[in-house]
């Protein structure tokens, strides 16, 4: 089979995997806006006593998890000597899905918020990250191929 042909059907699952994240992350808001309204006024299920520190590891963690994406991201499409070009492509892939599965967590962090704590405005700016970094991290046919032409 052609590469460009291997190409085309590897991408073709990891766009998938992330138009699936960008799904998931959908029904988190419909969950966010079903639990909302039907249980107005949702104050959460939890209440800790250091609500604010919970909010500060939650927002660390998930700027960790951004951070840590994209070094990984680094370090994983690392060439080596003597990889060929479905060596490359394979690499490709682990990574994409590496970073296209780490950019949910922040919204995961924010709808863990809001169950605890009620905190939706929290859940809104988690998930606006998540979409921003699922959009950064979204695998592209087009710098697949360059890529893998250039490390060649």
């Amino acid at each position: 089979m052609e590469l460009q042909e291997i190409i085309k059907k590897t991408h073709r699952i990891a766009a998938l995997i992330g138009y699936s994240i960008f799904g998931a992350m959908a029904f988190y808001l419909i969950l966010e806006e079903l639990i909302r309204s039907k249980m107005a006024p949702f104050y959460g299920l939890y209440h800790p006593k250091n609500l604010q520190t919970l909010r500060y590891l939650f927002y660390g963690l998930s700027a960790a998890s951004v951070i840590i994406a994209r070094l990984l991201q680094s370090l994983l499409l690392k060439k080596r000597p003597g990889d060929t070009a479905l060596d490359l492509l394979n690499k490709l892939h682990r990574t994409s899905l590496i970073v296209v599965v780490m950019s949910e967590l922040p919204a995961l962090f924010g709808l863990v918020l809001f169950l605890m704590a009620g905190l939706n405005r929290d859940f809104y700016v988690l998930l606006g990250i998540s979409v921003v970094v699922l959009f950064i991290f979204f695998p592209r046919r087009q710098a697949w191929e360059k890529w893998i032409s250039e490390n060649l």
